[in-house]
């Protein structure tokens, strides 16, 4: 518990530190791999997380989704570690909630976990093989068992660790996508490049 808490603090302050310009490049080439992904063309539904500060930012992935007529949903805190995906329109839907991140209203549309076809997950760090570091507010890990949507991780390849302590309650994801690539975890663990 010690090894994952001192390893969290060690990447978020690592990416705190990242150059603007490499992490608007990068995030800008990881909203490329996803558009091109077969999931995410064939998704009717996303789920996706409304990045802050020094994370991904999804605004800009968030528009496109939307202009592209998906359903999009983003996560609204509902209690210590209880999050739902609300239905959103717009951004400008969205203000400030729990620890500052972006929410849409309570009273936004929820959808259930069986109707996404998507995940878009954040994390501070992950492992190639999708081993997932996240803030330790156990959100995901307690949302992802009720969905069979694909579960696609997004990080920049300078927050990647090569070990990430795993423990029982901690879920994996299906690929993980980087500016340089698209891995994909399990059966299909070839290397995809950029095309």
């Amino acid at each position: 518990m010690t090894e994952k808490k001192e390893l969290r603090k060690r990447c978020i302050e690592r990416m705190n530190a990242l150059p603007q310009d490499y992490c608007r490049e990068a995030d800008e080439k990881i909203f490329s791999e996803i558009l091109a992904l077969p999931e995410y063309r064939s998704a009717r539904t996303v789920f996706c997380f409304v990045g802050m500060e020094a994370e991904i930012q999804t605004s800009a992935l968030i528009e496109t989704m939307l202009a592209e007529k998906k359903e999009v949903a983003v996560p609204r805190c509902a209690g210590k570690g209880i999050m739902h995906a609300h239905r959103i329109y717009s951004l400008a839907e969205l203000s400030p909630g729990t620890m500052g991140i972006l929410e849409p209203p309570a009273e936004a549309p929820v959808l259930a976990p069986d109707e996404l076809d998507l995940i878009l997950l954040p994390c501070v760090s992950a492992s190639r093989s999708g081993a997932r570091l996240g803030y330790g507010g156990g959100f995901y890990d307690r949302y992802l068992p009720k969905s069979p949507a694909f579960r696609a991780l997004l990080i920049r390849e300078r927050m990647l660790s090569d070990e990430i302590p795993l423990e029982p309650h901690d879920q994996r994801v299906d690929a993980l996508i980087t500016e340089t690539a698209v891995f994909r975890i399990g059966n299909q663990s070839e290397k995809e490049g950029v095309s």
